[in-house]
């Protein structure tokens, strides 16, 4: 199917991603392609993405940060990005290193601003084809899915088995060596196309993607196999890598083949005719297959090492690629150990339950960070230094607490607080050695995350700064969270449906927001002619963050801004310096009857506004 992409705003853009994700479940291939990744929409959304990303201000090889292009002007920005996918030649990616859990460093190529957008808008178009290919129980970089999902579907068979004695309590780890560094470029390729990507010309360009090398220590150095840890578009890639992987194993049984029938009804009848049950779950690189049967483990692991070898080219680490009876040992996934006990409810029959636990070892080492990070408080001297590593230590903390809340956590959270106190204890000594006990207060009395600390009256310690205490948080403050059912698997960002279903189960988080309105209109043309140098490409970005946070109402008097001859974005400062004046916090949007009053240096009364 060739794809019309004559889209002109967010909205429409939304609508082509959902027609690709509903014909590509239905195994139609596209082309045309290219036409919807150059697209104003497109780009525009791939530098909003891009943007709100922390790591902007990490440069390339070439330098060149995200303010250079916000402050051009807007069709010089579409332009360029046009025309480097014309003439495609992606720069080799800047190699850095950073630790892994194990100690052992793991590689990252860092690709220029300018290949980070384009692997963005390729990205934005291919993923709805490649969502609707992939397998149901694969949840490592994908939309609307996280690793408790995975935790959660290891839990849900185990304790959903009505199988009796048969249970899903052998586990088969499986350890890639060096995924991402090996995976073959033509064979990703393939795979690419028997997915539903059609177009040659976007082929080519992740071909070009793919071959781009990385520089370390000044010296340029090709790319014949993997995929670069650290681009935007090298997570879809590796998942459409291993998809085959998935649903071979999952045909065997988890996933049977046959269609218009009832899918319990079919794993009943494999059952029924000897074949050994089987469920696997992927996240990225780690996966795990539960059977019911040892001597089928053993045969399984045998079996996927020939598998790797001849299909995907990769190897299995024999050592890692280990075989578990849950009821002995735990497995390791994603930073908990899953176990398989007796349950304290049902001690007469004999029932078994999986129990997710936090990995302790993983726990200590982060303790171990944290003891670090408070100790640095001796070599502060200024008061807000210490105000700010205090706020470092508390994210930490959190980050680390909200991590394995799904899990069975309170001797984790006990340790982790336990630990703590006692660090603070022995750098607060030192700190203020002659009144550090008076400064140990309730948490209730903090003024840092007042709603975290709200009616808890256990103590810690705390520095005060401008008549406020600013201390140290807990980690048992983080309540526990089971998920409560498993991942349902209508959740996408491609349907309505999908996205109707994620919203209500984030409920209690933050709400998915709107689409951001393409604010173009006749004034832009006159704008980008006075002032060329205000209204470049980051107002008419931020005026649209500017326009949501504004919830589409004036902000002198409240007005809903339906027109777009009726509304204007008006600049706060107008003269701040470039890389300021057109922030966010610095722009605001009026109805025009304000805008008028607001340059006319009148007050404006906003009881004369009709609302």
């Amino acid at each position: 199917m060739h794809l019309n992409a004559e889209f002109s705003s967010e909205t429409e853009l939304n609508q082509t991603l959902d027609f690709l994700y509903q014909k590509s479940k239905q195994k139609v291939s596209f082309t045309g392609l290219l036409e919807a990744v150059v697209n104003e929409v497109t780009i525009v959304t791939a530098i909003h993405n891009i943007k709100s990303n922390n790591g902007t201000k990490t440069t390339g090889v070439d330098k060149v940060q995200m303010n250079r292009y916000l402050q051009m002007p807007k069709e010089k920005v579409i332009q360029l990005i046009r025309k480097h996918f014309q003439n495609y030649y992606p720069k080799p990616a800047k190699r850095i290193y950073i630790e892994k859990s194990n100690g052992k460093l793991r590689p990252l190529g860092i690709p220029t601003i300018l290949d980070r957008i384009m692997q963005e808008c390729v990205r934005i178009i291919i993923e709805p084809i490649c969502e609707a290919r992939f397998y149901p129980h694969s949840y490592g970089f994908r939309p609307y899915r996280a690793q408790k999902n995975a935790v959660r579907g290891i839990i849900n068979v185990i304790n959903g088995s009505k199988m009796g004695k048969n249970l899903p309590v052998y586990a088969l780890e499986g350890d890639i060596k060096g995924c991402f560094d090996n995976i073959n470029h033509r064979i990703l390729l393939k795979k690419l196309w028997y997915i539903g990507i059609h177009d040659k010309r976007i082929i080519k360009i992740i071909y070009l993607m793919l071959k781009a090398g990385y520089m370390e220590y000044d010296a340029y150095v090709g790319s014949e196999l993997g995929i670069g840890q650290g681009g935007i578009i090298s997570p879809l890639l590796s998942n459409v890598y291993l998809n085959d992987f998935d649903w071979y194993v999952g045909r065997m049984y988890y996933e049977p083949y046959h269609s218009g029938q009832v899918k319990y009804n079919q794993m009943r009848k494999l059952r029924n005719n000897g074949i050994y049950p089987k469920y696997n779950f992927r996240f990225a690189d780690d996966w795990v297959i539960l059977t019911t049967a040892e001597n089928e483990a053993y045969r399984l692991k045998k079996h996927l090492t020939k598998y790797f070898k001849h299909k995907l080219k990769l190897e299995l680490s024999a050592e890692k690629t280990k075989i578990t009876d849950m009821r002995i040992n735990g497995i390791e996934f994603l930073g908990f150990v899953i176990t398989v006990e007796k349950s304290k409810r049902n001690l007469a029959n004999s029932t078994h339950v999986a129990k997710p636990y936090p990995n302790m070892e993983r726990i200590h080492k982060k303790i171990k960070t944290i003891c670090t990070e408070i100790r640095k408080l001796k070599l502060m001297n200024k008061t807000e230094d210490r105000i700010a590593q205090i706020l470092y230590v508390n994210s930490i903390t959190m980050g680390v607490a909200e991590y394995i809340k799904t899990g069975i956590s309170s001797k984790a959270y006990n340790k982790i607080d336990y630990a703590v106190n006692n660090c603070c204890l022995t750098t607060w000594k030192y700190l203020y050695p002659d009144n550090y006990l008076t400064m140990k207060k309730e948490l209730q009395q903090l003024s840092n995350n007042p709603e975290r600390h709200k009616n808890h009256i256990s103590k810690t310690f705390a520095i005060q700064y401008q008549g406020k205490w600013i201390g140290i948080t807990m980690a048992y403050l983080t309540h526990i969270q089971y998920e409560a059912k498993p991942f349902n698997q209508n959740i996408t960002p491609y349907t309505a449906e999908g996205r109707m279903l994620y919203s209500r189960y984030r409920k209690n988080a933050r709400k998915i927001p709107l689409d951001r309105p393409m604010l173009a209109n006749s004034k832009d043309i006159k704008l980008s002619l006075y002032a060329k140098d205000k209204y470049n490409f980051e107002y008419f970005m931020n005026r649209e963050y500017a326009f949501n946070r504004d919830k589409g109402k004036c902000r002198c008097c409240g007005k809903y801004l339906f027109y777009d001859e009726t509304r204007a974005c008006h600049h706060v400062e107008p003269y701040l310096p470039l890389n300021l004046v057109n922030k966010v916090t610095n722009l605001a949007w009026v109805c025009d009857w304000c805008h008028r009053k607001i340059h006319s240096f009148k007050e404006i009364d906003v009881e004369d506004v009709k609302i």
